[in-house]
């Protein structure tokens, strides 16, 4: 084994920080380990790093890292960190396991497809105003669920989805086989038809700069009036004007939006007073340190014997 790095964990909650830094102790009793929770903590902190861990990184402290050699994400997604040259190209970037975070996912998309089905918003806003009034209910068995985005965690979506009666169809950047999907749409030039054919589309789809707005007005556009979008990937691959106009004019049913261009969303966004949206405040998947701790822990023991790291990233691509 190597001598014994430095890490240097960093979320900017107390509690979740020293969590994390608690948990590797438990498994790594020799781990040397300094927290921070703030920028200015962070950027004192980096100068003796060799490993960084954890999430929310304050982008200053990369100029200053001049002795570290792994950054690992405790999330799925790494757009917090650049992949510019603020960090050297010797840098390894390492990411959690989506599979260990999808099951909180799964239960999000699947609990959205019922409930809209079921029509339990009006049900609520009929108890409201204590109002008994019968309506018809829809049933999700059979319909077509479109995945964008078959990794990890969109392949477990999937999955689940299946297993609940629905046929699913995936999009994807490259035409790959995916398990769990019925047909994988790929690129740009197939991206309008995946959304024609969905009655729900399902985004879990990173943020790239290939990704950056491509769900637009021309995808919104295609899609049936009738369908809903679920997006628990990243606000950025929506163009969210676009999406406005479609939920006003009634291109869209609705939609079930869990991530937004600009967290929090502002209290002067259209999407607030919108009727057929569901706006969650970015929960629908939690990193908890118990969950995904161990995707460190196994690199880390890789890490000290030299030897190549699981669920390294390209940095070329952003995941």
């Amino acid at each position: 084994m190597t001598a014994i790095p430095r890490i240097l964990v960093h979320s900017p909650r107390q509690d979740e920080a020293q969590r994390y830094a608690d948990l590797i102790r438990l498994h790594s009793p020799d781990a040397d380990i300094v927290v921070s929770t703030t920028a200015e903590d962070a950027e004192r902190l980096i100068d003796d790093a060799e490993i960084l861990m954890g999430w929310h990184f304050p982008p200053p402290i990369f100029k200053k890292a001049a002795r570290l050699r792994w950054i690992h994400k405790v999330s799925a997604g790494v757009d917090d960190v650049p992949m510019d040259t603020a960090i050297s190209a010797h840098v390894v970037l390492t990411r959690s396991n989506g599979a260990l975070i999808a099951p909180r996912m799964i239960e999000y998309v699947v609990g959205a497809i019922f409930a809209i089905v079921q029509h339990f918003r009006q049900a609520w806003r009929q108890q409201l105003d204590r109002r008994w009034e019968a309506f018809p209910v829809g049933l999700a068995h059979g319909s077509t669920v479109g995945v964008a985005g078959l990794g990890d965690i969109g392949e477990a979506i999937a999955h689940a989805l299946q297993r609940n009666g629905m046929r699913v169809i995936g999009w994807r950047r490259t035409q790959t086989a995916s398990s769990g999907v019925e047909r994988v749409y790929a690129g740009l030039a197939e991206l309008e038809a995946f959304a024609t054919a969905c009655d729900f589309l399902v985004i879990v789809l990173p943020a790239t700069a290939s990704t950056r707005g491509i769900f637009s007005g021309e995808v919104f556009g295609a899609m049936k009036p009738s369908s809903w979008l679920i997006n628990l990937g990243r606000g950025s691959v929506v163009d969210e004007p676009a999406l406005i106009a479609a939920l006003r004019g009634g291109t869209l049913a609705g939609a079930v939006l869990d991530v937004f261009a600009e967290e929090p969303l502002p209290a002067t966004s259209p999407l607030w007073g919108l009727d057929n949206v569901l706006i969650t405040p970015h929960v629908a998947g939690p990193i908890v340190p118990e969950d995904v701790v161990g995707c460190f822990l196994e690199n880390f023991i890789h890490y000290r014997r030299g030897e190549p790291m699981r669920r390294q990233v390209d940095r070329a691509r952003g995941y």
